[in-house]
């Protein structure tokens, strides 16, 4: 099977860039030619600033040419998509459908209803936007960097393909990462089907599992700044001095963060660390804290805890909720609410070995039964037949 990807990069590589590179590396291991185009906005750092570069992210008549020469040359027998904001823009969907080349999209966050693709404002879950075409409630509130005249921009390109039926007939099917995002968009202002949704995970290398005796420490792994909750997380291990924390990543919290909380000397800001250092990490400590604020797409940090059987208390929302089961693999807080999260933290520390033994072999089963490569190929080979088959109709 030939398979292209599409990628268009933010200004900083994220979890959308690890889910290309493995899905790729794992397609190519198992026999299928795989091309892969990638745009990047830091190329163009301008595309909001200057009204005609800008109008380009609605639709790109650049991207759309050579979208539809690589297809020409390459023959795939799929276009997969992992992001189309800003540079590649929809034309990328105008060009696969033009060739009758079935499109997959993976939604790896909610950017099609909400400007800044997070559903989140003032560190508050927020939905005013779901539901409307043309969402004002994203421009009032400066959603988009701050600006209104950006967050304007932003809106018009997924509402003008909203009327123009964009995403109903230039998509063949969405995979999105879990049941929570599959809800919230297949009853949005999108106005598709649920059986255009396909839940699928994002899933990563085994790691190897972790030491059935773990040292004495709680583990953050992720992006110090506001919609993933360290604060909250800080301030609970601030209350409790006899209970170790261990925080690695950076972010524009870090500063702030690390002067609010100097006296803490149960925590310790590691820095950045490189994924080898990470998973090792894991793999000692006693479980991983995940005290999000927002919703997420299907966070990479709790797959890879699950790898090395490491049980996850996180918040109690969005794909989280889905993702832990409480007393399983992990357990739940109610989210922003440090108390709940230090009782949650006092009830793992109080449980028996057995207990604990159980939350880890739990984890790692989780990790075996849903995130193995294994099951994800086969998972996106069936889709990626299902789609062929549906389009050759």
């Amino acid at each position: 099977m030939k398979v292209l990807f599409i990628h268009n990069r933010y200004q900083q590589a994220g979890g959308e860039d690890v889910a290309v590179e493995a899905e790729s590396r794992l397609l190519q291991e198992k026999g299928h030619q795989v091309q892969t185009i990638v745009f990047t906005n830091a190329a163009h750092p301008g595309i909001f600033e200057k009204a005609g570069a800008g109008w380009k992210a609605i639709y790109n008549g650049d991207t759309y040419r050579a979208i539809k020469k690589r297809i020409q040359e390459f023959r795939p027998d799929v276009v997969h998509v992992h992001n189309l904001f800003f540079v590649a823009s929809p034309s990328v969907l105008f060009a696969a459908d033009r060739l009758k080349i079935p499109v997959v999209l993976t939604v790896h966050n909610y950017r099609l209803v909400c400007a800044n693709a997070l559903l989140l404002r003032n560190n508050k879950p927020c939905e005013l936007c779901v539901g409307k075409t043309f969402p004002l409630y994203g421009i009032r509130y400066r959603c988009y960097r701050s600006s209104m005249a950006e967050t304007a921009l932003v809106t018009a390109v997924t509402g003008i393909h909203k009327i123009l039926g964009t995403w109903q007939k230039k998509v063949t099917r969405y995979v999105v990462l879990t049941e929570f995002a599959k809800s919230k968009l297949s009853n949005s202002s999108l106005h598709l089907q649920p059986g255009k949704f396909i839940v699928k995970p994002n899933f990563i290398a085994d790691p190897g599992e972790g030491s059935a005796r773990r040292e004495d420490f709680f583990l953050f792994v992720g992006r110090l700044s506001k919609e993933k909750g360290v604060l909250l997380l800080l301030q609970a291990f601030s209350a409790m001095p006899g209970s170790r924390l261990v925080i690695i990543g950076e972010g524009p919290e870090k500063e702030f963060l690390q002067q609010q909380f100097a006296n803490a000397a149960n925590v310790t800001f590691a820095g950045k660390l490189n994924k080898e250092e990470v998973l090792e990490t894991m793999k000692i400590s006693k479980a991983l804290i995940f005290p999000s604020i927002w919703y997420e797409g299907l966070p990479f940090t709790i797959i890879e805890s699950f790898a090395t059987g490491t049980p996850v208390i996180a918040s109690k929302l969005g794909a989280m909720e889905e993702l832990i089961k409480d007393g399983y693999n992990g357990y739940h807080f109610k989210p922003g609410e440090a108390e709940d999260l230090l009782a949650r933290i006092k009830l793992f520390d109080q449980s028996n070995e057995e207990m604990r033994q159980r939350l880890y072999v739990n984890a790692r089963n989780t990790y075996l039964n849903n995130y193995h490569p294994e099951i994800h190929f086969k998972s996106i080979i069936d889709i990626y037949k299902t789609v062929i088959a549906e389009k050759a109709l």
